[in-house]
């Protein structure tokens, strides 16, 4: 089966969502001085934990065959942010990357915003560039020319090519499950809506 797949819609009714900034800096003091020494990791990524509406045996076995399709952590699947599907920025125009850029670039060129907006995006507002899901880092304005540079955490894990599209509606990225399969809770307590799910999962450090 091709992966990434898609999620189900009845899997972004949360309930609870909570993201972490995943990244491996390390840090070390000296304990007989104090003096700190850093060192910057490589991987930069996000995770998420998020508890689902209940739902009835319709949606539920749609779910129960999406990550039976995935067989836990083999499979990758494509998703947003359902509490942020769209950003606070004005977001107009079709923006495109406006130059070849190479991977581990914290900064992207861009181009086709509407002219002279001044918070084309607010910061901590999701973009997907390819099949990458990042936030821009500071409020990007468009100048006249309707360029704008992005400032991305994560860095670019892919080369981007001239004309990628940078989707703002929403902006999803590839994610696989951190454990073999998620579980599953039957209440009896609700009959219509007996099932409930809890997902952990993290996202897909992309490669060529």
């Amino acid at each position: 089966m091709p992966f990434p797949i898609d999620i189900p819609a009845a899997l972004l009714r949360v309930t609870k969502l909570s993201w972490t900034s995943e990244m491996n800096h390390g840090i070390a003091e000296s304990p007989f001085s104090g003096h700190v020494q850093v060192q910057r990791g490589r991987v930069e990524r996000w995770s998420f934990t998020m508890d689902i509406q209940r739902m009835g045996r319709r949606d539920a076995q749609e779910a129960m065959a999406f990550f039976l399709r995935l067989e836990g952590p083999l499979g990758t699947f494509r998703m947003h942010d359902p509490a942020a599907s769209r950003p606070l920025g004005k977001g107009t125009g079709l923006p495109v990357a406006a130059a070849n850029t190479p991977a581990g670039s914290r900064t992207l060129a861009t181009s086709g915003w509407l002219p002279n907006v001044a918070t084309q995006l607010r910061a901590g507002d999701w973009v997907q560039i390819g099949d990458q899901l990042s936030k821009v880092r500071e409020t990007v304005g468009s100048a006249a020319d309707g360029t704008a540079t992005l400032d991305l955490w994560p860095k670019l894990m892919r080369p981007v090519t001239t004309g990628t599209p940078i989707v703002l509606r929403p902006a999803k990225g590839i994610f696989r499950f951190t454990s073999e399969l998620p579980s599953w809770d039957i209440s009896a307590a609700d009959l219509n809506r007996p099932h409930s799910f809890r997902l952990t999962g993290v996202q897909e450090i992309l490669r060529d």
